[in-house]
Formats: structure tokens, C-alpha cells, sequence
């Protein structure tokens, strides 16, 4: 019997909010979705990322509630092995990482033994908020610059937000071995989207503690009742910057349509949902520094704006 050939695997990483959805949407818009799997992890006990992929494609899975490569490594495991026995072959297994993860470990786990024959390594893309990088401190920046020392491409993305004088700065400070290209709304040709470089290199850096995901701490809140659109903006340009992301599902008043909201730093953005279910007319996950103390404030403030 003839040896199946191994699936290359990307791995897609980058801090909170950095566009990994809008460049995964991308690649799976453009690739045969037929011959492509999807994991998208989420650190939230509701995948928010994997919602928006599944309206494009029905090759997406979904782990959550947890860090893909910490607290719930051994259900990566799982699903890949699971992937590499599906028959017809896939072409390629594309793998979204938590804005938290460190995307060594996830590199460790595609070399273990029972992955070795059937999986590589293709390569690791990290994305990088172009307009929220230098602002990143202590921890967080370490995890950040974590993840883009083990990336073969740094996309730079969201380089309309910074003036070029602050894109030098970025790129100076960045000091990667790595290509890096700078993107708006991790718009890349399709000769590089669908075709990553092959890992020149085996070079290996340290991991972080396995207790990073303790920086954060995440919620989810429902509602039955839509949002007051103009409150609703207002809202989200007062949030305080220890909360790091927050995105979900959204029904306004006067519209009938849902949309999903993404906000991270300053910026909010609104786009339409298409054929999500109805259970609730709010659905948002939140993303905080651990300690902070911020739900009772944040719950409060966004169900004082529900329609009445």
C-alpha cells in the first residue's frame, strides 16, 4: 500500500485582535474548501472566531474554554490526529490560535510520535496590530514578541492606523529572523495567501510558562433584547484599556439583521452575520486583565443600553 502523503499544517497566530479571523476568512474564501479543516480555539468558553469562519465554510472546528497550547493541548492532539485520518486526504489543516497562545507548544505538538508520519509543519504566520504593539507591557508584550520570534511571515497588519514614522519604530522593534509584510485588513496576494513558505529552519525557541493564560481572565453575556445602536458606540469608545477584546453577536434596534461586533483598543467594527441562529439578540465574549475587576462595571453598562 502506497504511503499517503503528510498534510502541511499552518499555524496562524498573533496578540488579541490582531486580524487572525479576517486573514483566516480570507484563506478559506479562496482555498478549496473541500480539501481544507479548520481549527479555530478560542480562550472563551464561546468561540466567537469559529462562528464567523463557519458561515464561509463547513470544514471548521471549534476548541475552546481554554489556551489551544496549554489548557486544552491534549484535545488539539486529539483533533488532529482525528483530521489526518479522514478520508479523502485534506490538502491542508489551517490551525487559528487564541490571541493568548504561545505557538511553540502548538509547533511541539504537530512533531509528536503519533503526528510525525501524517502531519508537518508548513509554516507559523503571526499577525501584528500595527496601531497597538508599543503599547503592549510587560507580560502581554513578552507574549506578543513570543509569538512573533517563532513566525516564518509577520504580517504587520493594520498599517493605515499608524503614520510612517511609528511604522519604522514598529518594524525596528519588532527584530524578527522573518519576512514582514504590511497589510490592511490582512489583505495579502493570492501567490502568498495560498501558497506559505516551507520552514527553512528548525530553530526552536523557549516556550513560555505554561501559565501565561493566567493573565486573562474571560465571560460571556447573553441578552434577549437588542441594543440601542447609538448608545451602543458610545459605550464602546469609553471601555477601559485593561479590556483587551471583545466580540459577539449583535441585533440593533431598527434592524432586523444581526451583526457581529469586533472590538479591540479604540476600534470597533460592525459587519453583517449571516444565518446565525436567533437564541439570544446579544451574544458578546470578553476579554480582560486578569484582576481588573471590570465585569460588574461592563455588565452593568451595556444592560443599561438594551432596548427596553
Amino acid at each position: 500500500m502506497n504511503k499517503l502523503p503528510s498534510i502541511p499544517v499552518t499555524v496562524v497566530s498573533g496578540f488579541l485582535g490582531a486580524g487572525k479571523t479576517t486573514l483566516l476568512n480570507r484563506l478559506v474564501q479562496r482555498a478549496d474548501s473541500g480539501r481544507l479543516a479548520v481549527i479555530v480555539n478560542d480562550f472563551g468558553e464561546l468561540n466567537i472566531d469559529a462562528a464567523i469562519i463557519a458561515e464561509v465554510t463547513d470544514a471548521v472546528y471549534s476548541l475552546q474554554n481554554g489556551c489551544i497550547c496549554c489548557t486544552v493541548q491534549e484535545d488539539l492532539l486529539a483533533q488532529l490526529v482525528s483530521l489526518s485520518k479522514l478520508r479523502p486526504a485534506l490538502e491542508r489543516i489551517v490551525i487559528e490560535c487564541s490571541g493568548i497562545s504561545d505557538p511553540q507548544r502548538i509547533v511541539q505538538t504537530i512533531g509528536y510520535p503519533q503526528l510525525r508520519d501524517r502531519l508537518h509543519l508548513d509554516a507559523v504566520v503571526t499577525l501584528v496590530d500595527a496601531s497597538g504593539f508599543q503599547a503592549l507591557e510587560g507580560d502581554m508584550a513578552r507574549l506578543s514578541r513570543a509569538q512573533v520570534a517563532c513566525a516564518d511571515w509577520v504580517l504587520l497588519n493594520k498599517v493605515d492606523l499608524v503614520t510612517p514614522e511609528q511604522l519604522q519604530a514598529i518594524r525596528s522593534s519588532l527584530a524578527c529572523r522573518a519576512p514582514v509584510f504590511e497589510t490592511v485588513q490582512a489583505e495579502l496576494p493570492d501567490e502568498l495567501l495560498l501558497a506559505p513558505p516551507v520552514r527553512s529552519s528548525e530553530v526552536l525557541f523557549k516556550a513560555l510558562p505554561q501559565t501565561h493564560d493566567q493573565l486573562f481572565e474571560s465571560w460571556v453575556w447573553n441578552s434577549p433584547r437588542p441594543l440601542q445602536a447609538k448608545a451602543l458606540r458610545t459605550w464602546l469608545a469609553q471601555l477601559p484599556a485593561d479590556l483587551l477584546r471583545l466580540k459577539g453577536l449583535v441585533r440593533l434596534d431598527g434592524s432586523e439583521q444581526p451583526y457581529w461586533l469586533q472590538h479591540v483598543g479604540s476600534r470597533s467594527q460592525f459587519t453583517l452575520a449571516t444565518g446565525q441562529p436567533t437564541e439570544h439578540a446579544a451574544q458578546l465574549v470578553f476579554i480582560a486583565r486578569r484582576g481588573s475587576d471590570l465585569r460588574q462595571e461592563l455588565e452593568a453598562g451595556i444592560s443599561a443600553i438594551q432596548v427596553a
